[in-house]
């Protein structure tokens, strides 16, 4: 039986190489709250991609691409509004892009991640602690942020209608190259 250092990520012990995101094993999901913060809306992006590139003196960079068309709420009509331009404007800008800055041990089984969201041609700088284990050829990260609209210039934010910060999460995947 493995104990948990065998599990354990330590990033001077993740192999160098390239790392992609599976999609099947893996999602990028977000809650926020409307009607004056009386009701949740959680959605998903169906469509992504990414990966972790670690180089050999313990060096990582990274990204993780997200088809903006893909966003998925189970409401039809709010699916429409938030591909339109007075939210993503998937026409423009058909990614959301996060670029991995910096990838650092935080403790057990923790990883300090800072990087660039990139949405709507506009950056919002983003730190947050992940939860990561490796497992062989198999990397799993689990992370959630939350992301401001203000901080965008994006203006979502509407009194009573949309709350001001979303959830943002991602559970991936990551089988070596």
């Amino acid at each position: 039986m493995a104990d948990d250092h065998d599990h354990a990520l330590i990033l001077d012990r993740l192999p160098s190489g390239i790392w992609r995101v599976d999609p099947g094993g893996s999602e990028v999901v977000f809650t926020a709250r409307a009607l004056f913060g009386l009701l949740p809306v959680h959605g998903l992006f169906e469509r992504f991609r990414g990966e972790l590139r670690a180089g050999p003196d313990g060096t990582t960079s990274g990204e993780l691409r997200i088809e903006a068309a893909s966003i998925q709420t189970r409401l039809a009509r709010r699916d429409r509004s938030l591909r339109g331009p007075g939210y993503f404007d998937t026409a423009r800008y058909p990614e959301l892009t996060f670029e991995l800055e910096r990838l650092a041990p935080g403790g057990h089984q923790q990883l300090d991640v800072t990087g660039t969201l990139a949405v709507c041609g506009r950056q919002i700088q983003l730190h947050f602690q992940a939860q990561a284990i490796a497992h062989g050829d198999h990397l799993h990260v689990e992370g959630q942020v939350l992301v401001d609209h203000d901080l965008a210039g994006l203006g979502w934010a509407r009194p009573g209608l949309v709350s001001k910060r979303v959830l943002a999460a991602a559970a991936l995947t990551l089988r070596r190259a």
